[in-house]
């Protein structure tokens, strides 16, 4: 098992595909929890209690007053030697009833934004609905020790400078228990799987990648090594549960889709298509709000 390490210049695809989530309210606060990325052009996928931790500022009271905050999502991307700074607008979020997930729908807020979108740029990388096996090699990219130290936001949260301090990293690690239906049903009640990596705290949300370079996963929760357990315990929390997420939201740059209600249906259309997604089967619950969802 290979330790964590910075993501160097080779892994420029994985760093722009991972996004950094902030918030800003109107007291001038910063906030980042964890970090989402990129799995199609306007959509990132993230782990459900990143966004949960976000919304939690909505209730929050600043100087008697309910907060409500700006919600981005942070890219760097590396066209030249240089690298620049893609934001975009969180303008929609979309929770998964069966998992640790959630889809977040961009749109541009900076010239940079704008321009990626112009010229058609996304770099995505395909994906797997297909369980893991124990023994197989996964890696998982994230980022994480984030803080805005030098940054200026003025009154009501209007941004004059923001500096993003954060540490890109990557860690290795192999499978070693696979929970097809879930862990435990408390904390890890959803489909996962434990891998001996150590996943810093804010890298929640990154991607998990297999030995065929397909995302098999969302980094979810991590407990480091300790004098009674030697190795780093992390979860990684599956995909195809989110082929039954509701899209609330029409897909930004094209037109809304006829009959389109879940991500799966995506993949009928021909826009999302990964690994095994013909596999998934949803069941509506006709008893109650909700379905079922089956690989």
């Amino acid at each position: 098992m290979a330790g964590i390490r910075p993501i160097s210049a080779d892994d420029h695809l994985f760093s722009e595909l991972v996004v950094r989530l902030i918030a800003i309210d109107k007291g001038g606060a910063l906030y980042s929890f964890g970090t989402a990325f990129i799995f199609q052009p306007y959509l990132a996928l993230t782990a459900k209690h990143v966004i949960e931790e976000f919304f939690k500022l909505d209730t929050c009271i600043y100087r008697g007053e309910a907060v409500r905050f700006n919600f981005w999502a942070v890219q760097v991307t590396w066209e030249s030697a240089e690298h620049s700074y893609v934001v975009w607008e969180v303008r929609g979020v979309s929770f998964s009833g069966h998992s640790d997930l959630a889809v977040l729908k961009l749109h541009p807020y900076c010239a940079n934004a704008a321009k990626y979108t112009e010229r058609n740029i996304w770099k995505l990388m395909a994906c797997t609905l297909i369980t893991p096996q124990v023994g197989d090699q996964v890696i998982g990219f994230g980022l994480h020790s984030i803080n805005f130290e030098g940054s200026h936001v003025g009154s009501e949260g209007k941004v004059e400078h923001i500096e993003l301090n954060d540490k890109a990293a990557s860690s290795q690690g192999v499978v070693r228990a696979v929970h097809p239906l879930y862990r435990d049903v408390s904390m890890l009640n959803f489909p996962c799987f434990e891998v001996d990596a150590q996943f810093e705290p804010g890298m929640s949300g990154g991607l998990v990648i297999n030995a065929h370079s397909q995302v098999c996963g969302i980094v979810c929760s991590s407990m480091p090594a300790t004098d009674e357990h030697p190795s780093p315990s992390s979860y990684v929390a599956m995909l195809w549960p989110m082929m039954a997420m509701k899209l609330d939201f029409s897909l930004f740059g094209k037109s809304p889709i006829s009959g389109i209600q879940y991500v799966l249906e995506l993949a009928r259309h021909g826009i999302f298509t990964p690994e095994g997604w013909e596999r998934v089967v949803i069941e509506e619950n006709p008893s109650g709000p909700g379905c079922k969802v089956s690989i």
